[in-house]
């Protein structure tokens, strides 16, 4: 008989104290030695929902702890309301919103060619598909920053969450091929994507042992 939700919730509390608190995954799979910082010009600003902080299958944490200009800001806390003024946007610096919503612009080597003088601020909804949609709808502070998306490209490696679309990638992911383009460094792109496949395989293998 396949075990209840309950009972996985249950065990995954059992076993929290047990976890990491930088990667947040059993300490017998800690994977913080293939953690390592990159520097980048690009500011990354994560907009993370409150109740994302501790999954070990939420992957901006990992962002936070690879890139050196990065930052996580919560929202959805009812005693402290998100506000646009927390992103501290900066006049030398050109924000962009990486989110594929309706007039978003791809991220290639033509925008690269218009905006090549530019210093980016790339800033990313964490969460579910459903939580960023509303949330960029309703945060006014957003509407004038420029929207953008990857391009198409090979599937993501994320299968620790189930998604309707195959092709959906994880923050960190996102975050990876929109650097790789905006930092102009395919080598930047595979550093990050080596200590991707590291946490996914770490979490896959705790989840194995500790839920069945």
């Amino acid at each position: 008989m396949p075990k209840s939700k309950s009972c996985t919730v249950n065990k995954r509390r059992s076993t929290s104290g047990s976890r990491c608190p930088r990667c947040k995954i059993h300490k017998t799979l800690c994977f913080c030695s293939a953690i390592h910082e990159i520097k980048t010009k690009t500011r990354v600003s994560i907009i993370m929902h409150h109740r994302e902080t501790h999954l070990t299958s939420n992957t901006a944490n990992l962002v936070k702890l690879t890139l050196q200009n990065s930052e996580i800001l919560l929202r959805g806390l009812p005693d402290k309301p998100f506000s646009a003024a927390s992103l501290n946007l900066n006049p030398d610096e050109t924000p962009i919103y990486l989110f594929p919503h309706e007039g978003a612009i791809e991220l290639n080597d033509e925008f690269m060619k218009e905006n090549c003088n530019k210093k980016f601020h790339l800033i990313v909804p964490d969460g579910s598909w459903s939580q960023a949609v509303k949330f960029y709808r309703r945060e006014e502070g957003l509407a004038g920053i420029q929207c953008v998306m990857v391009p198409p490209g090979k599937p993501g490696k994320y299968k620790l969450r189930k998604s309707s679309d195959e092709n959906r990638l994880s923050t960190f992911e996102a975050i990876t091929r929109a650097l790789g383009i905006l930092e102009k460094s395919p080598e930047l792109q595979k550093e990050m994507e080596e200590i991707f496949d590291t946490m996914v395989s770490s979490v896959v293998r705790g989840r194995t042992a500790f839920e069945n």
